[in-house]
């Protein structure tokens, strides 16, 4: 599978975020906060993001960094974990430079639950300033994740629609539909 091989300076590919909390139910959890940053980082003029289809496509998968790199044609990979307890969330968040293989920055936040967007923008705003940092100039706006909702059950809820929904069957859209009413 070779999704391109044209790599350019501006361009970065966020890997589905590794859930390392004690439940594995919470995966729906870990694949949302890399939906949000691979939308927030989208937001970016002049940065080229990976869909969330090509860069899923390794999930799970142990492939070098640098396969990886080419094989999505980035520079740059963002690599993460999430981890919930409770009402705290701990994420771990890397930027690597694909062709080296080297880390050249990283960051863990540990925060609570209810502030779940603003630390989305946060890690969001960070990775940006750190690409700009590595890449040269481009154009950040303020805010790159707004929330949708004051209700994290409901944002949870959300999540696991869309989860579910991604599965691609029949019956997992049925299930999804239901854990969206319960979101509303």
């Amino acid at each position: 599978m070779n999704f391109g091989t044209n790599t350019s300076d501006k361009t970065i590919a966020v890997l589905p975020f590794v859930n390392m909390s004690v439940s594995e139910e919470n995966e729906y959890f870990s694949d949302g906060i890399t939906e949000e940053i691979i939308n927030a980082l989208a937001k970016i003029g002049g940065l080229k993001v990976t869909s969330r289809t090509s860069a899923f496509y390794f999930k799970g998968k142990n492939i070098p960094i640098r396969e990886i790199g080419k094989e999505l044609g980035v520079s740059t990979l963002l690599e993460g974990s999430v981890r919930l307890s409770g009402n705290a969330i701990r994420i771990t968040a890397q930027l690597i430079d694909a062709a080296e293989d080297f880390h050249f920055w990283s960051e863990t936040w540990d925060r609570e639950l209810d502030n779940v967007f603003q630390v989305q923008d946060e890690i969001s705003l960070l990775i940006a300033e750190r690409l700009r940092e590595h890449f040269g100039h481009f154009e950040v706006q303020d805010h790159l994740v707004e929330a949708s909702t004051e209700s994290v059950d409901a944002y949870k809820f959300y999540l696991k629609g869309r989860q579910t929904y991604n599965k691609w069957n029949p019956e997992d859209v049925r299930k999804s539909m239901a854990f969206y009413q319960q979101a509303l």
